[in-house]
């Protein structure tokens, strides 16, 4: 959903006559937290199935990631749609930390979203999402809302916080690109 709507933002910012240069000399603090962030959460993705140190120490990596992530946050909460996204990468790390390390995800959702084939691994426990069962805790958090095309460029299932981080990003990209 992140890219769809930052290439509409992008668009829309190019033809208010904004610049990508300007985009570029944002002075944001702390990247290498963000990038490390990502990459974290890549690694420990990846490496899930292929290593039992990770396997065995996933939701750590992941929560570790997401403080990592927070902290870039609000160290640039100056910048416009920073607080956005950081209220929306909050809502994400509580449905995963409440829930062990993982977020939920509603299987109808998936189904609805044309995503079946994504529900066995989901079971399985070998992605970083789990089913949301009536155990789950804040389940209004978890990734229950299902998107598809012509919406999206591919199907997905989204959580409020996944919109909200969304918007932040896009609030920040268009502000700075038109200013």
């Amino acid at each position: 959903m992140i890219y769809e709507v930052l290439l509409l933002v992008v668009l829309v910012a190019l033809i208010r006559k904004g610049s990508v240069q300007r985009l570029s000399s944002t002075d944001i603090k702390k990247p290498y937290l963000m990038i490390t962030s990502l990459l974290v959460q890549l690694a420990v993705m990846y490496l899930y199935d292929r290593s039992q140190f990770i396997g065995q120490t996933f939701s750590i990596w992941i929560i570790l990631s997401y403080l990592m992530l927070a902290y870039s946050s609000w160290c640039n909460r100056n910048l416009p749609g920073f607080k956005l996204f950081g209220i929306g990468m909050f809502l994400n790390f509580l449905a995963i930390a409440v829930n062990g390390g993982r977020m939920p995800v509603s299987v109808d959702a998936l189904e609805w979203a044309g995503l079946s084939w994504y529900i066995p691994a989901l079971i399985e426990g070998v992605t970083k999402h789990q089913p949301l069962t009536e155990v789950t805790y804040l389940s209004f958090l978890a990734d229950i809302i299902p998107l598809r095309p012509p919406f999206v460029f591919s199907s997905m299932v989204v959580s409020v916080g996944d919109i909200a981080v969304t918007l932040g990003i896009s609030r920040f990209v268009y502000i700075r690109m038109t200013r």
